[in-house]
């Protein structure tokens, strides 16, 4: 899948769209799992879910998630984690020889940019496929906590369990349980200090300490065009209208293996309902 916050390379268009030139993310549909998606964890802090407002615009991305995850079901149920791992390797593979073919030195790869670990065989076929390209950096959140402990500890992983306002409780203890940063989801900066204060009370304050992703905080009001891309140099003050540029995850690397040891906040998820109303919750089917 191309998306150009994750992409080592992108574009900002004439037109004032970005897009990514290499492909790097793996998608599946969202939502919970009894109306098609796979996102066994979602709660009703998940009806603004970006990924859901792109489905419901854009319905050729819609099939395309869904033959992503019946590709996924079916390798699962006919040849089992040996050949679903396979087939995950391919697509990693594939992904990694293009990022080469565009000049990245080190591929990286981010897992569900929309959907999530829909159960714990394909956890099981992801560890695999991320253990056999240990030249690629992997990275992913998840909302689904009884896949943490299958991929917690994964060499060449850096992951983040997703905690909202529903689940912060639970997640920030299966978080501290298995050694891994938390990825918060907060629509402003009071919903941000009310996480982190339920997350350190859940857990007697053994939560990591948590950082501003920048392309949802500062980057939104800097004026330098679409918060989500970079210059080519990494640099926000270098993007310019029609010329190349870098996502956002690639340019800061908090997130990637390597980054800093510490919790992300994303601001503003949430805001996608603002933009477009009840259509993604209808698709969604997010439980209140």
């Amino acid at each position: 899948m191309h998306d150009s916050k994750t992409a080592p390379g992108a574009r900002w268009d004439t037109d004032g769209t970005a897009r990514a030139t290499v492909p790097n993310a793996w998608a599946l549909p969202a939502g919970p799992l009894e109306i098609g998606g796979s996102c066994p964890g979602a709660t009703a802090a998940c009806s603004g879910c970006y990924a859901a407002v792109l489905e419901a615009a854009y319905s050729p991305l819609r099939g395309m998630l869904e033959g992503n995850l019946a590709s996924i079901e079916h390798a699962l149920d006919c040849g089992g984690i040996g050949t679903a791992a396979a087939l995950l390797q391919m697509v990693v593979e594939r992904s990694a020889d293009l990022q080469r073919a565009d000049g990245v030195e080190r591929p990286s790869f981010r897992w569900h940019a929309d959907g999530d670990i829909f159960s714990e065989r394909y956890a099981r076929a992801m560890r695999r496929a991320i253990l056999a390209t240990g030249d690629v950096d992997h990275w992913c959140y998840t909302r689904t906590l009884g896949a943490v402990r299958i991929l917690a500890g994964t060499r060449g992983l850096r992951l983040f369990v997703s905690a909202d306002c529903e689940n912060v409780e639970r997640a920030a203890r299966v978080a501290v349980r298995h050694r891994v940063p938390l990825a918060y989801l907060a629509d402003d900066y009071a919903a941000r200090r009310q996480l982190l204060e339920r997350a350190r009370a859940a857990t007697r304050g053994a939560v990591l300490e948590a950082v501003n992703c920048p392309a949802t905080d500062r980057w939104q009001r800097d004026g330098h065009g679409p918060a989500h891309i970079v210059g080519p140099d990494r640099r926000r003050s270098s993007l310019e209208r029609g010329g190349p540029a870098i996502g956002a995850c690639i340019a800061c690397g908090l997130c990637l293996p390597g980054g800093l040891e510490r919790s992300v906040v994303f601001m503003r998820h949430g805001r996608a309902r603002d933009a477009l109303g009840s259509v993604q919750r209808v698709r969604i089917g997010a439980r209140s």
